[in-house]
């Protein structure tokens, strides 16, 4: 670097400087000329021996821990010991600078040299900064990766001219921090200043490999941790095929030790899994498919398997394989169906009967009251408790709904409230856990709930009012916090008078009472419900029938529909897979139920007087030019020639509106 460097030029330049404040020729660097400017803007006197200190350090400006310098010898062991050397040698210095205040914080060096800088001041808790120490390399270099350097007389302090010195500002451990070098001015040579910067890359390529290093160990530590705590074996393998890990839930699986699995083909520990080695190549993610492996004990070989790909770069490093046992994965099944999936958008209907229930569902969602769903079997009870659900401030917890007609008598008290083990003939090993736990935090819906036995009415009125539960043969009580849903098709209040239904718990569930139109009631909105189904078994069946024949709308329109929603949906089911054109006719719909609409018409008409028919007539009628009209009553008036206020009155009468 000498070479660039005209001493006598610099010198005199700098001296004309320091007497008049200008330079009378170009022989100064641009930079090194700015930081002069700076330093005599400071008033700072050239001439100083000794470096001004800090007049204060505040707390937060307080000095790092020396122990933790970011040079970290123990970790740089090689870099450094070449780089002390040569310090050594031409009787140089080395300070680490705190990025944050610019000051000192570590010294290494030829030792003399450094007594001798100390003298000055200049050591550790010396700040670098331009006001206290002028022009140096320090204050030339502000950006990361970015180095600079100063010789001899481009320095401002009369006491650094013999000298040169040399900043590069990285990243390290602690944050952008600063090497600031201090060596003779005549051993700063090209090939110094090469060793400096190999020196600053091998440092920075050296803490990269520690860092990367580090979080592989802290990522297989964390790995290990959450792999022994599950109650899956967890398989890693690489892109070889070999097994680069495996938890101790696996190795007991197999009966090998943990140790031993390392490094071993996959294949020579489960010979089976040679097909799940494809996933390397494919990229295929498999989710709970059933394998058999044979060196599994006999009551377990049957396994759930998971499979997922690992990728880096665009490529596949390894897998992870999961295996459950059956416990296991009924377990997470279990947790996976206690979720809701309908809300009220996905609730189909414009009459105001349905829109009346739907606000009061929406009303109940923002409570945490017992709710009663009533109505005819198909009405949709369920997909409404799930939407008040999704709705209320409990969406985050779990949906978990019970048929109480479909589970034996004898059976429904352990699968509500649990059991543990040995508490009845055939009680699983370990006991099991009730559905009121499980919905602990969310929702339990309890359908069919006027099949509920009185014996277990009995029970579940305690766990309402005391929101614990016992498992059955346990004596310890269990906190849950359950918000009730229940729904029924029966009348609840004449089986109280009954003496089928208990009444206390009658009106400990029914709180918040919701009525579920049957379909018959809101006629208006078939057209809309069968355009929804037309729309939705054309993708699922991929068939492209897009209209319904106005005879074929009419007819369901006039059905009764005792099984309601559920009934309309399987009879637009079958329409769609009977139909061969783009039209859905009277023809495709079930047989079945057509003779059966023809045996109810005919005996509804042979049923009725003279007057009745013709209503019944009258309601087709209205019916019929509400659809073709879209529901425009003065078109539908105008063309039955009455006037609108008189069609109000009748489709009122009809239950039409």
């Amino acid at each position: 670097m000498l070479k660039n460097y005209d001493e006598t030029e610099v010198m005199t330049n700098r001296v004309t400087f320091l007497a008049e404040g200008k330079c009378p020729s170009t022989g100064v660097r641009e930079e090194v000329l700015a930081s002069w400017e700076k330093c005599r803007e400071r008033r700072l006197d050239a001439k100083t021996t000794v470096i001004k200190t800090l007049p204060t350090i505040s707390e937060g400006e307080k000095l790092p821990n020396p122990i933790m310098s970011f040079l970290r010898d123990d970790i740089l062991p090689d870099i450094t010991k070449l780089l002390y050397q040569l310090l050594q040698e031409c009787q140089g210095a080395l300070f680490w600078v705190y990025q944050r205040n610019a000051i000192v914080f570590s010294q290494r060096g030829n030792q003399d040299f450094l007594r001798q800088l100390n003298q000055h001041n200049i050591g550790i808790g010396t700040c670098l900064s331009e006001e206290y120490i002028g022009t140096t390399a320090f204050s030339l270099v502000d950006k990361p990766h970015e180095e600079s350097w100063v010789i001899g007389h481009e320095h401002y302090l009369d006491l650094l001219t013999p000298y040169a010195t040399y900043t590069y500002y990285q990243e390290d451990f602690y944050g952008h921090s600063y090497a600031f070098i201090i060596v003779p001015k005549e051993a700063f040579t090209d090939g110094l200043l090469s060793y400096f910067r190999l020196f600053n890359k091998a440092r920075e390529s050296t803490i990269r490999c520690y860092r990367n290093s580090l979080e592989s160990d802290l990522k297989s530590e964390l790995f290990n941790q959450l792999s022994e705590a599950r109650n899956e074996a967890v398989i890693f393998i690489d892109s070889f095929g070999k097994i680069v890990d495996a938890n101790q839930k696996f190795s007991k699986w197999v009966n090998v030790e943990k140790a031993e699995l390392k490094d071993k083909e996959l294949t020579e520990v489960l010979p089976e899994m040679q097909r799940i080695l494809s996933c390397l190549e494919t990229g295929k993610t498999i989710t709970s498919e059933e394998i058999q492996l044979s060196k599994l004990p006999p009551h377990m070989q049957f396994v759930q398997m998971d499979v997922k790909p690992i990728e880096s770069d665009k490529k596949i490093t390894g897998l992870i394989i999961i295996l459950m046992d059956n416990k296991t994965f009924r377990q997470r099944m279990s947790k996976i169906s206690n979720q809701a999936y309908y809300t009220f958008d996905q609730i189909i209907g414009e009459s105001g009967a349905l829109q009346e229930a739907k606000q009061r569902a929406m009303n109940a969602a923002c409570s945490s009251s017992n709710v009663i769903l009533s109505g005819e079997s198909g009405t949709g009870k369920e997909l409404f408790a799930q939407a008040i659900h999704k709705a209320s401030p409990r969406r985050e917890g779990p949906f978990v709904s019970i048929n109480c007609a479909a589970i034996p008598t004898e059976l429904i008290a352990s699968e509500l409230f649990g059991y543990v083990e040995g508490a009845f003939t055939g009680a699983r090993k370990g006991g099991s856990m009730g559905k009121f736990e499980y919905a602990n935090t969310g929702t339990i819906f309890l359908d069919e709930i006027g099949e509920m036995p009185l014996h277990i009415q009995t029970i579940l009125l305690r766990v309402l009012e005391e929101r614990r539960v016992n498992r059955i043969g346990s004596n310890i009580a269990t906190p849950v916090d359950v918000r009730l849903i229940c729904a029924t098709n029966r009348n609840l209040h004449k089986m109280v008078k009954d003496g089928s239904f208990r009444l206390d718990l009658y009106y400990r569930i029914n709180v918040l009472h919701i009525h579920l139109p049957p379909l018959r009631e809101r006629i208006t909105d078939i057209p809309i419900i069968v355009d929804y189904y037309l729309d939705y078994f054309n993708r699922f069946l991929d068939k492209k029938v897009r209209e319904v024949a106005p005879e074929t709308m009419a007819f369901l329109i006039n059905h009764s529909w005792e099984g309601n929603l559920r009934e309309l949906r399987n009879t637009i089911e079958c329409g769609i897979n009977n139909a061969m054109g783009k039209t859905l006719e009277l023809e495709h719909l079930p047989r079945y139920f057509f003779e059966k609409e023809e045996k109810m018409f005919d005996d509804r008409e042979g049923s009725l007087g003279h007057e009745s028919v013709y209503e019944f007539e009258e309601k087709k009628k209205m019916l019929a030019l509400m659809i073709k009209f879209n529901g425009n009553k003065s078109a539908v008036a105008e063309e039955i020639g009455i006037s609108r206020s008189t069609l109000y009155r009748k489709l009122k009468s009809y239950n039409l509106l």
